[in-house]
């Protein structure tokens, strides 16, 4: 029996596609859209006061609370809808587009209470386990690294993604190592641009550069999105049977019946005669001097009329 090959995981692939995705082919879907449905969140959420420095706390409260209820409702849509784009293109050619964007907000809509409870779950887990010691908490956040990507795309409810996670992390850690490596990279690289920037202008404002680092990750964080994506949808992939044509193949065509067997032929029998026919002989033809009798001349005991020169 022949070992099937498949084609290794790589997380550089998965971000080669993930930036071809959000760049190239649909960056108004994937990066202007999602960007336009966080800022008014993320920028109510900068400019409102703290709620001991206003007048009105309660009311400051309710605000900040609505703002950041509002955030985490976009991000958890926008979370489910690139996930859902991500699948539409995958495996397929470099020409496809995407599926429809109002299809893809509709069916990821449908699993963002799911999402809400594996997210939060999952978060308390890596918290809790960062508590205890930071091994714990690594480990939690490696086993259910792709637990969110599971509840939006395939599994039923949290307890079969978490399981599901933790099958496609098995001996995979440096992929994922890989994976948060590459993606703490691209946020950093948006912070550092910013950084130059703020000290080029000289601001003082810490807050306002904070809230718009924190809009710098929203922006590239759909890029994050389809990568994370593409390398599970690559994970789950390989949980698929191949279909061999080797050795296996071979042995049901020999059983097969009909095919490959020889129909024995019985001692004592007559050989089948397989000599090919004589082709029948053909009268030749009559001399060019003479003319050929006319049909039904020899019955009236009559020739065919001689030529006269």
């Amino acid at each position: 029996m022949t070992t099937p090959l498949r084609r290794p995981v790589s997380s550089r692939h998965a971000f080669a596609l993930a930036f071809d995705l959000a760049v190239r082919r649909d960056a108004l879907q994937s990066l202007v859209v999602p960007l336009l449905l966080r800022a008014p969140w993320i920028a109510a959420l900068s400019l409102s006061r703290a709620p001991g420095e206003s007048e009105a706390p309660g009311r400051t409260l309710l605000l900040w609370c609505g703002a950041a209820l509002g955030d985490t409702l976009a991000a958890l849509t926008v979370d489910a809808m690139l996930r859902v784009r991500a699948r539409s293109v995958f495996q397929m050619p470099l020409e496809t587009r995407p599926a429809p964007a109002l299809e893809c907000y509709a069916r990821g809509l449908a699993r963002v209470p799911w999402l809400f409870a594996t997210e939060l779950l999952r978060r308390l887990a890596i918290a809790f386990g960062a508590m205890l010691l930071l091994v714990p908490g690594v480990y939690f956040g490696f086993r259910l690294a792709f637990a969110t990507e599971a509840v939006v795309l395939g599994d039923a409810n949290t307890s079969a993604a978490f399981q599901h996670s933790h099958r496609l992390t098995a001996g995979r850690f440096e992929r994922w190592l890989e994976l948060m490596v590459l993606s703490v990279g691209i946020v950093l690289g948006a912070w550092f641009a910013l950084a130059a920037l703020m000290v080029a202008v000289h601001s003082s404002s810490i807050e306002t550069w904070g809230s718009i680092a924190y809009l710098a990750a929203v922006a590239v964080w759909p890029i994050l999105q389809y990568a994370w994506t593409f390398f599970y949808l690559r994970l789950t992939e390989m949980e698929q049977p191949l279909i061999e044509v080797g050795p296996l193949y071979a042995e049901a065509v020999a059983e097969a019946p009909g095919i490959g067997t020889s129909t024995p032929v019985p001692t004592g029998a007559a050989a089948p005669d397989l000599s090919v026919p004589a082709s029948p002989a053909f009268p030749a033809p009559a001399d060019e001097g003479e003319p050929e009798p006319r049909p039904g001349a020899a019955a009236l005991g009559q020739n065919a009329p001689s030529t006269t020169t």
